[in-house]
């Protein structure tokens, strides 16, 4: 993949073209470009209280030519911010700025976009402006810069937005961006979400939480975005809505999170039965790891609930052959056990099964749990995979959760996906060289407070639709829960959020508003769309290929840039797309390779990352046969498939695609075209780049401004007629 996507940085010669600010360098020497002053480093120290922020933004600024520069600096502030003061602070010195706003903002942006070539501001002409002159930018030497404005929050469905804008320039990588948000609120504090960027939130209070966000090597291509909401139920819910489009359905993200100060006083007392497998395989550092995982979980454990260990090789080796309390003389037994298990023998996984679905005869009201650890294929009593599974189902214990974890490549990925997936549980997989203690101690903490059991989501009024996922899991404390859907009618609804606690029923109900025209949440079509291919292409898995799914696979995957079994020709698609930006000059193109320089980088540190061979491999592989679902692929393509089809945050798998407004582009030849478009292609309206007509059409038609940003090249539909945006050059 490499030998496709490493390519030099070359950037346009007159300015840093670097997300964050824009450091326009005047009167450039001689044979100067601009990666010699470049963006490298930001940091935000941010202040959110009750709806409003005060932002101050710190950004550094590098030369590494031997000149001596001159620079304008410019920023464009958000549509509902006001700077602090009309000053900037520079290396300690209070220097004077300018704030343009409305029609002279509009003007310097379009001058700028001229003398640039680069039409990546026109996605921010409607914004203000704050610009200032820096001078002197000494060689080889920092510059640092400090901004200050505040900031009003929307609001909308009892949920703040809040948004920084990173994305200005459309392009470039930051070597280290860093956030510090401390949020504050009279109310407590229900859920933080951010769909941009990760994030790490920790709780001070109930009304205090402190959100960071640490990263090198940053794409500066988004607007970093936060979501907050406040605590009015034991269960709180957020609605986020999409529908750019008044003539199209619209898209909805439901976020439910119980309170996290429900912990102590609702969590239902729970059974916990633990399978271990202590085959000979297992032997040394893995049953060691085991071992500790196995200590951890009891220690949180209260004397409500019961738990049952049972260690499994050729035959069964179980502690005390039934459930017991988890009072502190329990413990201390169960410790001396664990520390005696010892790995030898075979691996007979339905006879370990079948021994904790006897646990319990029948549901009575507690949560009961399944951990279940192997590292092998079951190669003693029952070795059918479909045997296995029939016996777990014909059980009828539905009331049982299964949590597997498979350890190691020797794992067969269609047993353990399919026995969690058909007992409301999860998957997990722990590759060779990853600490087994770490992956069961974090999944069996987010397990360890249920709150509500068997639940369901109902919706009256807006007519939704092509809900996931199809079936909820249950509830745990301080657990978000994200629904996606679509809606074909705008206007309020009642949300009903229906689960079990113990043996009673309980019910929570939400008004909420569907909206009309909202234009800002295109993220949400997206993790939307992630979720319906990831349940197909589980369907097609589990049941065996479907013209139907498929065809809707293949649709998705092309109408919103997913790679797939059906959509993975769209990789080699953006590989060429990519060597003819090899040599282009245009900025457009420059931003792709340094979009793609900032993915390498990330590919290098996480195989798994979006982008990554690894990654592109894991989607575009067909689904095994069960008899053939183990080894390195078949581990390494469900832990990526659980990544995508879980991901709280956007994700871009191809960068030769964009969603805008709820249009797809995909990059052809060198041009930004339209998906959908007739053909044989007819264009109405030829506009050439950075003419009159061109600017002219901007200002009657602002909202295409993120269309134009694209770059020079661009093919679209706008109100009924296909517009074509062609070089003048």
């Amino acid at each position: 993949m490499k030998r496709f996507f490493s390519f030099a940085l070359v950037l346009f010669s007159i300015t840093a073209l670097h997300a964050q600010g824009r450091l326009i360098i005047e009167r450039p020497p001689r044979n100067f470009s601009s990666d010699q002053v470049y963006l490298k480093e930001v940091n935000g120290r941010i202040y959110l209280n009750n709806g409003a922020g005060e932002i101050t933004l710190q950004q550094i600024f590098f030369n590494q030519s031997n000149h001596r520069l001159e620079g304008t600096y410019l920023f464009p502030l958000p549509k509902d911010a006001r700077l602090s003061d009309f000053y900037l602070y520079i290396n300690g010195k209070k220097t004077r700025g300018q704030l343009l706003d409305g029609d002279k903002a509009r003007q310097t942006y379009q001058q700028i976009v001229r003398s640039m070539r680069d039409p990546a501001l026109l996605e921010y002409s409607r914004q203000n402006l704050f610009k200032a002159r820096i001078f002197p930018i000494e060689p080889q030497k920092e510059r640092k810069i400090e901004l200050s404005y505040v900031q009003t929050l929307t609001f909308d469905n009892d949920t703040y937005r809040f948004t920084v804008p990173l994305r200005q320039s459309g392009q470039g990588k930051i070597e280290r961006f860093q956030l510090k948000i401390e949020l504050q609120s009279d109310q407590p504090i229900a859920q933080v979400y951010s769909p941009s960027h990760r994030i790490q939130v920790d709780r001070q209070d109930r009304k205090h939480f402190t959100i960071t966000v640490d990263e090198v090597n940053l794409a500066g291509d988004k607007d970093f975005i936060l979501y907050y909401s406040l605590v009015k139920n034991e269960v709180n819910a957020s609605l986020i809505t999409f529908r750019p489009r008044t003539d199209r359905d619209g898209y909805f993200l439901l976020m439910m999170r119980p309170d996290i100060d429900q912990r102590q006083t609702k969590t239902i007392a729970k059974d916990v039965i633990f399978v271990i497998d202590n085959s000979g395989s297992m032997s040394g550092e893995k049953i060691e790891q085991a071992r500790q995982a196995l200590r951890f979980c009891l220690n949180t454990l209260d004397s409500r609930d019961r738990f049952a260990i049972i260690g499994f090789s050729s035959g069964i080796n179980a502690f005390q052959r039934r459930l017991v309390r988890a009072d502190s003389e329990q413990k201390q037994n169960a410790a001396y056990f664990i520390d005696n298990l010892s790995a030898n023998g075979g691996t007979n996984i339905d006879a370990a099964l079948q021994y904790a679905l006897k646990m319990k005869d029948s549901d009575d009201g507690r949560s009961t749990s399944i951990v279940f650890l192997t590292d092998g294929l079951p190669t003693e009593g029952e070795t059918g995979l479909g045997r296995i599974l029939q016996n777990v189902a014909a059980a009828g214990k539905s009331f049982y959760r299964i949590f597997s974890f498979g350890v190691g490549y020797d794992v067969n990925t269609f047993l353990l996906d399919k026995l969690s997936e058909d007992q409301h549980g999860t998957s997990a997989y722990v590759k060779p060289g990853e600490n087994i203690e770490t992956e069961i101690s974090s999944l069996f903490a987010k397990i360890s407070s249920p709150l509500l059991m068997d639940v369901q989501v109902h919706f009256s009024g807006g007519d939704v639709y092509d809900i996931y996922p199809k079936t909820l899991p249950d509830f745990f404390a301080g657990q978000r829960v994200l629904v996606f859907g679509r809606y074909r009618t705008p206007g309020a609804v009642t949300v009903t959020l229906q689960g079990r606690q113990g043996e009673k029923t309980r019910r929570f109900s939400y008004e909420m508003q569907f909206g009309r025209r909202v234009t800002d949440n295109d993220f949400v079509s997206k993790l939307w769309a992630n979720r319906k291919v990831a349940y197909l292409l589980q369907q097609i898995r589990f049941n065996g290929e479907n013209p139907e799914w498929v065809a809707s696979v293949k649709a998705l995957g092309e109408e919103y840039g997913l790679v797939t079994p059906y959509t993975s020709y769209l990789v080699t698609e953006q590989r060429k797309e990519l060597v003819r930006a090899q040599s282009a000059s245009a900025p457009a193109m420059q931003r792709l390779r340094s979009k793609q320089q900032a993915m390498d980088l990330q590919a290098e540190a996480d195989e798994e990352s979006a982008g990554s061979q690894v990654f592109f491999d894991a989607l575009a592989s067909q689904p095994l046969a069960a008899s053939a679902s183990s080894g390195k692929k078949a581990v390494m393509s469900s832990r990526i498939m659980k990544k995508v089809a879980s991901a709280e945050r956007e994700q871009e798998m191809l960068i030769t695609m964009r969603r805008i407004n709820g249009k797809t582009f995909y990059l052809k030849n060198g041009v930004w075209t339209e998906q959908g478009l007739p053909q044989p292609q007819r264009i109405d309206k030829k506009l050439t780049f950075l003419s009159d007509a061109y600017f002219a059409f901007l200002a009657q038609n602002p909202q295409a401004g993120k269309i134009l940003a694209l770059g020079e090249k661009v093919i679209f539909n706008w109100k009924g007629k296909v517009y074509e945006i062609a070089a003048s050059f």
